[in-house]
C-alpha cells in the first residue's frame, strides 16, 4: 500500500494529529573522547604553571596531541601548519627565555593561547569559510565563547558515559585499559618525584646537580588550584571535543548566510560615501601640506624649533596609528554600505585609493619617528612593539591597495604577516 492509499484510509482525526518529531539521538562518547576527558584534568592543572618551561612543553604537546586524537578523521588543511608553527615559535620563546620585546612571559603566553585556539579551529575544519578570512570576528566568537560554553559540561557527560554505558566488548576493554594505564603513570610520576626529592635531601652534592632539573618540574599542590582547574579543564575540553561535535557543513552554511546578509546592508547612496571619503582625503591632504616640515623632519634629521628628539619622536605617534585604524574602519564601511560595490564605482574607488595612499604616508611618518628614537637612544621593548605595530599597519595598507586594484582577497595574507611577525618578535 502506497502513501496515497494509506492517507485515503486514515480518519479525519488521524490526518489532523500532530506530526511525529524525529527522536533525538541518545548521547554517546567514543573512547578517544573519554581519554581526552581524563587527560584534560592533568593539563588543566599544568595550565597554572605555564611559565615553567617543562610544564609548558607538556601542555602544548598534550593540547596538540588531544586535538589530533579527536580530529584524526578530519583532513588537515595546509593553513593549519602555519598556525602550528606560530605556536611552536611562541613556545620556544618562553622555554628559552627569549621574549625581551615584552619583558614578561605573560605576553607571549597570551598570544600562544590565541594561536592555539585558531590552530584548533583551522585543524578541525570549523572555520566559517573553510579558511581564515573576513569572517574572523564570527569565527573568533565561535572559538572563544560558543563552542567552549555550549559544551562546557561535555567532559562530565563523557566520563559518566564511560562509567555507565560501555559494554563488555572492545570499547569496555579500551576504557578500562586507559583508566588503569593513566592511574599507573600518574602514580609512577608522583613516586619518582618523591624519590628525587628524598635523594636531594640525603646528599647535598646530588641535590646541587639536580637543582635545575627539579626547578623545571616544581609546583605547589593546593586545593584552590585544584578547584580552579576544574572550570579551566571544562572550558578547554568543551573547545577541543565540542568543535568535533559541531557540524562543519552547517558552520559553512551559516558563514554563507552571514555574507549574504552583509550584502543586504547596501542601502546608502553612493554619492553620500563619495562626499564623506573625499572630505577625509582633503583633510589629510591639508594636514600634510600645513605640517609637512614638521612631519617629515625625521627624514632630514632637522627638528622643529623647541623640540628635542625624545619629545618629537613620541608626540603624535600613536595618534597617527589611530588615524590609520579610523581609515580602515571607513574603508570597511565603504565596501559594505554603498548601493553598488566599491570597485564598480570610479569615484569611490579613487577616493579609497587616495585614503590608502595617505594612510601609507601616515605609516611612513610614524615609522620615521620611532626609527629616529631608536637610532638615538637604542632599542627598548616599547619601541620594538611600536615599530612592529607600524609595520603591520603599513602591510595592511599594502594588502588593501592590492585588493582594491586587482579585486583579489588579501586579508588572509595580512593575517599571516601579522601572526608571523608577532611570533618572531617574541624571539628577540
Amino acid at each position: 500500500m502506497n502513501e496515497l492509499e494509506q492517507s485515503e484510509g486514515m480518519s479525519p482525526a488521524e490526518e489532523m494529529s500532530a506530526p511525529v518529531l524525529p527522536e533525538k539521538p541518545r548521547f554517546s562518547a567514543s573512547w578517544q573522547e573519554i581519554a581526552a576527558a581524563l587527560a584534560m584534568y592533568l593539563l588543566a592543572w599544568i595550565w597554572f604553571d605555564l611559565e615553567q618551561p617543562a610544564w609548558l612543553l607538556i601542555f602544548v604537546a598534550g593540547f596538540v596531541g588531544l586535538a589530533e586524537l579527536l580530529h584524526r578523521e578530519t583532513p588537515r588543511p595546509r593553513e593549519s601548519w602555519f598556525w602550528l608553527g606560530c605556536m611552536l615559535v611562541l613556545t620556544a620563546s618562553v622555554v628559552f627565555d627569549r621574549y625581551n620585546a615584552w619583558e614578561e612571559a605573560i605576553f607571549p603566553l597570551f598570544f600562544l593561547h590565541i594561536f592555539a585556539v585558531w590552530w584548533l579551529l583551522c585543524r578541525s575544519g570549523r572555520l566559517s569559510e573553510g579558511e581564515s578570512g573576513h569572517l574572523l570576528p564570527f569565527d573568533a566568537l565561535n572559538a572563544f565563547l560558543v563552542f567552549p560554553f555550549k559544551h562546557f559540561f561535555l567532559r562530565i557527560r563523557c566520563l559518566w558515559y564511560g562509567l555507565t554505558h560501555l559494554g563488555r566488548g572492545e570499547q569496555r576493554v579500551k576504557a578500562e585499559t586507559l583508566v588503569w594505564s593513566a592511574a599507573a603513570v600518574l602514580a609512577a610520576v608522583l613516586l619518582f618525584a618523591k624519590a628525587v626529592q628524598l635523594l636531594m635531601r640525603a646528599d647535598d652534592g646530588f641535590g646541587a646537580l639536580l637543582e635545575d632539573f627539579a626547578n623545571w618540574f616544581s609546583f605547589d599542590f593546593d586545593g584552590i588550584r585544584l578547584l580552579f582547574s576544574l572550570p579551566v579543564g571544562a572550558y578547554a575540553f568543551g573547545l577541543l571535543a565540542g568543535a568535533a561535535r559541531e557540524d562543519a557543513e552547517l558552520l559553512h552554511e551559516r558563514g554563507s548566510r552571514l555574507k549574504t546578509w552583509l550584502t543586504t546592508l547596501r542601502k546608502v547612496p553612493s554619492p553620500v560615501f563619495a562626499v564623506l571619503m573625499a572630505a577625509f582625503a582633503l583633510l589629510y591632504l591639508a594636514f600634510f601640506i600645513l605640517q609637512g616640515r614638521y612631519l617629515f623632519g625625521a627624514f632630514t634629521r632637522t627638528l622643529p624649533e623647541g623640540f628635542v628628539v625624545a619629545e618629537y619622536a613620541r608626540q603624535g605617534f600613536f595618534e597617527l596609528c589611530r588615524v590609520m585604524a579610523v581609515n580602515f574602519a571607513l574603508l570597511w564601511l565603504a565596501s559594505r554600505l554603498p548601493e553598488r560595490p566599491l570597485r564598480e564605482q570610479t569615484l569611490l574607488r579613487a577616493c579609497a585609493l587616495a585614503l590608502l595612499i595617505e594612510s601609507l604616508l601616515f605609516a611612513v611618518v610614524a615609522a620615521s619617528k620611532i626609527g629616529l628614537y631608536i637610532d638615538c637612544f637604542g632599542f627598548t621593548p616599547l619601541r620594538l612593539q611600536s615599530m612592529w605595530l607600524v609595520c603591520v599597519l603599513f602591510a595592511g595598507c599594502i594588502a588593501a591597495l592590492y585588493s582594491l586594484l586587482t579585486g583579489k582577497k588579501s586579508f588572509r595574507a595580512w593575517m599571516f604577516f601579522g601572526a608571523a611577525s608577532l611570533s618572531l618578535l617574541c624571539l628577540y
